[in-house]
């Protein structure tokens, strides 16, 4: 998905304070009309390959219910240890990365944005610069770009890193370790 650009304007469409905070399910592209709001496309779901405990400042893979082997795109970070939740239902939700550095103070401020619901799947889709009546593409939490660096001699695992504007005027940075 990388490598496919499918994250790179991508949004963040859910966000549960206390609980997670959801991507990868939509992004914003330029067309002839202006901007529009379109779903990532999908590749075939992935297997299930649950081994990490769903805790706070992981990420994992969001998947549908009742079908363990149906994650594709989404993801999520875990804002809370959920792993007495989310270990144990659909055969566990598995945990690909952590969040590091301070990227979680990103996140905590994402979940402190309010949120409205837009309809489809964006029933709890987190704003910025929100006016409390007319929601906007410009509203929406987007991720500038995501890019994968060797982090030779930091860790012996990749580095994802991506910048997310917020609406305080300036981009945020979060790395994860894959």
């Amino acid at each position: 998905y990388i490598d496919s650009d499918a994250y790179t304007s991508g949004i963040f469409h859910r966000s549960i304070p206390g609980f997670v905070i959801q991507g990868g399910g939509f992004k914003v592209v330029d067309a002839a009309s202006g901007d529009s709001l379109v779903p990532v496309n999908t590749f075939s779901p992935i297997v299930n390959e649950f081994k990490i405990s769903n805790t706070r400042g992981t990420v994992a893979m969001a998947k549908l219910g009742g079908n363990p082997n149906s994650a594709t795109s989404q993801w999520f970070v875990n804002l809370a240890d959920n792993s007495a939740n989310l270990d144990n239902q659909n055969g566990g939700f598995t945990v690909f990365g952590r969040v590091i550095f301070d990227g979680m103070t990103v996140f905590d401020a994402i979940a402190k944005l309010p949120v409205r619901n837009l309809g489809g799947s964006l029933t709890n889709a987190p704003l910025k610069d929100f006016d409390g009546v007319h929601a906007a593409l410009s509203n929406l939490v987007k991720i500038d770009r995501v890019e994968v660096t060797d982090p030779t001699g930091i860790f012996s695992d990749s580095i994802l890193s991506f910048a997310v504007d917020i609406g305080t005027g300036q981009m945020y940075h979060v790395g994860l370790r894959l």
